[in-house]
């Protein structure tokens, strides 16, 4: 089980509070999905006071059917004040990009700024007002994180030590950098795939990239798969639960979690006795049985955290947990955020620069032409395929089911062909019958974090 165990909820000293500041860690912000989460929340918090938050805005398509219908009755002026508005005083955002590498990091922030800028003009350009001083209480700032080390500088509990010890709070999580072990891609198998089941399924659910089986963290420990996907998101919430319940209820978002799922995170991907090797060390491909390890992880986490003391799930919290400690829920979301073009899968392209960048070209071109054909699983770019990563950090709890009634909620991409992007209501596949091995995984992700975190004389 989660032990909600999770240190002081109190502001270490010399750390300054700051009450009316968003602080949001992106994790992977330095491109794809992450690029596209930074950029949305540029875009939305920086709206004037009293302006509707465009990513807060309920969408019926997003809710569970026991909530749409009530919904989709109610009226107008009731749907006008379900949208989420910019407070007075209008809060600050902290955007923390995670990631290995500071010149990377330093790249994607210039890169942030400058659309940014051109955001704001064409606002100004088009006779809306701007919002003054949300340049000057801007901060984008980096803090390196490599998710395949556990222990040491930069590794995840190095990472979630210096937060502990530089920021009040934070907001929200996005758990969104990930990885696959893939060496290429089976160019034979994909002109199968595409001829027998279609193009629309053949680039949503791929059964022509090839991984390496058995590849294993740079210290040799771990399955390197399952440790990035699987092993450093559960730690870094594990370490980051008392600045998230730190977060202040003045603030008009509560404290989240959001996990970046895959359109392949399925239950079928696991092996008969999946809990034999967790690892994922002699799967032939890990990376989509690892995604889904992490959404079971993360519905355990909801169980635990998203509850309040007198719901039906207290038996799962520790006797030891303080009354403080128990009265802030955290929620926690998986996210389907669909096929955009991203270097993600870069490993297939080939290593002569023209070659990759031809074959980058028409990878780019099946997924447009997925989307026309009318697949809602390819909205082609990174910054919309974000969008229902910022839903889900953003949406009012309303409109969304207590982590009693259903702790495996799943947000997903609805493209449209012309490129209108709305956000989908799924659940995690198959669940309840996974409860068991999401269980298991927890116990065996403890065991780690609780061994390293001895390793680096933090118990």
């Amino acid at each position: 089980m989660v032990s909600t165990r999770s240190g002081s909820t109190k502001v270490p000293e010399g750390v300054e509070r700051d009450d009316n500041r968003i602080i949001a860690v992106v994790t992977g912000a330095n491109s794809g999905f992450g690029l596209g989460i930074c950029q949305q929340l540029l875009s939305n918090l920086s709206l004037p006071v009293g302006s509707s938050i465009p990513a807060s805005t309920p969408q019926s398509t997003a809710m569970p059917p026991s909530l749409r219908s009530s919904f989709k009755t109610s009226s107008s002026k009731e749907k006008a004040k379900a949208k989420e508005e910019i407070a007075d005083p209008p809060a600050t955002l902290t955007l923390i990009l995670a990631c290995r590498s500071q010149s990377k990091a330093e790249e994607a922030k210039q890169i942030l700024l400058t659309i940014h800028e051109k955001d704001l003009k064409n606002r100004i350009d088009r006779g809306e007002k701007v919002r003054t001083g949300w340049k000057e209480g801007l901060r984008i700032e980096w803090q390196g994180l490599d998710l395949d080390n556990p222990g040491g500088g930069n590794g995840v509990l190095g990472f979630c030590e210096r937060l502990k010890e530089k920021y009040p709070h934070v907001t929200t999580l996005y758990l969104n950098a990930g990885m696959g072990a893939f060496t290429g891609l089976d160019w034979w198998m994909f002109f199968k795939q595409t001829m027998l089941e279609g193009m629309i399924r053949a680039q949503s659910l791929p059964k022509y990239q090839m991984e390496e089986k058995g590849a294993m963290s740079s210290d040799g420990e771990r399955g390197l798969v399952w440790g990035t996907n699987v092993l450093a998101p559960y730690i870094i919430v594990k370490e980051l639960i008392p600045l998230l319940k730190r977060s202040p209820p003045s603030l008009p978002f509560q404290p989240r979690v959001i996990y970046t799922s895959s359109l392949t995170s399925r239950y079928s991907t696991l092996h008969s006795s999946p809990l034999n090797d967790y690892q994922l060390i002699d799967y032939p491909n890990s990376y989509s049985p690892s995604k889904y390890m992490g959404d079971l992880v993360m519905t355990e986490f909801d169980r635990a955290y998203g509850t309040t003391p007198t719901s039906t799930t207290t038996a799962i919290l520790s006797p030891k947990v303080t009354v403080q400690e128990k009265d802030r829920p955290i929620r926690f979301f998986t996210v389907d955020p669909g096929c955009v073009c991203t270097n993600f899968f870069s490993s297939g392209m080939g290593v002569i620069m023209w070659w990759a960048n031809v074959k980058f070209f028409f990878y780019w071109l099946s997924f447009y032409l997925c989307r026309l054909l009318g697949s809602p699983h390819h909205p082609v770019y990174a910054d919309q395929g974000a969008l229902p990563m910022i839903y889900a950090a953003l949406i009012s709890d309303e409109y969304i089911l207590p982590a009693e009634k259903n702790p495996a909620q799943r947000f997903a991409v609805m493209s449209s062909r012309w490129g209108k992007t709305a956000v989908g209501y799924e659940e995690v596949d198959r669940w309840e019958q996974g409860e068991d091995i999401g269980k298991g995984v927890v116990e065996a992700c403890e065991a780690h974090r609780k061994e390293w975190r001895r390793r680096g004389g933090l118990e």
